[in-house]
């Protein structure tokens, strides 16, 4: 049994410097790595922005906002806004939107009374919970592309890219040093 592991793991292993050998390698900006994931990103985003504007009347900055005061409330607007990858005074912008729509509400933080958290209200709630079953049809629907197997192994591989995009990030000696972490997935 141990020298089946054993052989399958070379073979494993072989293979994969078999494909790093004969992958290709980028000819242009359109073939990188980068460039195809962003353009993946747009794509993608600007099909849930066109749903969710048409059933909810949100964009893109609103359903982010949306989906992780759900998942990660209460969170300060400073936090929000770095999860959602947007700067603060856009955020600030989006989050009083939302307010005044009565889907966020703001209250005083309990351990520091000047800090404002922010968390779903009522009826923001309400719309999560009819838009997260129709975001996660989407992701679904773009996902039936790949075999469980492929989709399983894709999950693996986007973690390894973050964790190894995060190292050569903080290699970088140009880069500001801030906070790129991402809250833990919900279990």
């Amino acid at each position: 049994m141990l020298i089946f592991f054993i052989i399958s793991r070379m073979i494993q292993y072989i293979g994969n410097i078999k494909t790093m050998i004969t992958m290709k390698q980028p000819e242009n900006i359109k073939e990188l790595f980068s460039y195809r994931l962003n353009r993946l990103a747009f794509l993608s985003s600007t099909l849930a922005e066109s749903i969710n504007q048409d059933l909810f009347g949100l964009d893109k900055q609103s359903w982010r906002f949306i989906g992780l005061l759900a998942a990660f409330a209460p969170m300060s607007l400073k936090t929000l806004a770095k999860e959602a990858n947007i700067d603060k005074s856009r955020a600030s912008k989006a989050v009083a939107s939302l307010s005044e729509r009565g889907l966020i509400q703001r209250k005083s933080s309990d351990s520091d009374g000047r800090s404002i958290q922010l968390s779903l209200s009522e009826e923001g709630e309400k719309l999560y919970a009819s838009a997260f079953p129709i975001a996660l049809r989407r992701n679904n629907e773009i996902l039936d592309v790949l075999t469980p197997q492929e989709k399983e192994q894709f999950d693996v591989i986007v973690d390894k890219l973050i964790f190894r995009t995060k190292i050569l990030m903080d290699l970088h000696p140009g880069r500001k040093k801030d906070n790129t972490e991402a809250p833990a997935r919900k279990p």
